[in-house]
């Protein structure tokens, strides 16, 4: 038996609480063994002192006198309310976030009411209003374009 295994058997077994076979099994360890039988000691030492070492019982009408005797003496204050000075900052901030998603929406808005909004230039467009020839980047792979092509071109008809 391990150390551990023995120290999570020894409480019960104090208590009475093991069944006959964990106790045999102990008390073999604690006849062979001088440091199972001083930790048991210990343990058993401790247990009585914890035992015998209750709060005395106090009668009702000792509680009384103890309670009435704080209360006479002043040492307890009711409690009171503390107000708060910053009551007008949580309406403040709310109405500077209604007036900061007001003005989003109002610069986001068209130009004039009831037309849509007018496009904004895309910077990332190639596309010049002088310039007729477009920049095209073809993104499509040669061998990609040629088999969506293999049905309209001319070229690949069976004979």
């Amino acid at each position: 038996m391990s150390r551990e295994e023995f120290s999570k058997l020894i409480g019960p077994y104090l208590d009475g609480e093991l069944s006959a076979e964990e106790r045999e099994k102990v008390e073999e360890y604690l006849a062979g063994s001088e440091e199972y039988r001083h930790m048991a000691s210990e343990i058993e030492g401790l247990t009585r002192i914890v035992r015998a070492d209750a709060p005395p019982e106090v009668s009702d009408e000792k509680w009384k006198e103890i309670l009435s005797s704080l209360r006479s003496d002043g040492a307890t204050e009711p409690f009171t309310v503390v107000g708060s000075r910053r009551r007008w900052l949580a309406p403040l901030a709310g109405l500077a976030a209604v007036l900061v998603i007001g003005l989003f929406l109002w610069s986001a808005g068209s130009d004039s009411p009831g037309e849509p909004p007018t496009p904004r230039k895309d910077y990332a467009s190639t596309e010049d209003a002088d310039h007729e020839d477009k920049v095209r980047i073809d993104t499509v792979e040669p061998e990609e374009k040629e088999k969506t092509l293999q049905p309209t071109d001319p070229r690949f008809e069976e004979e």
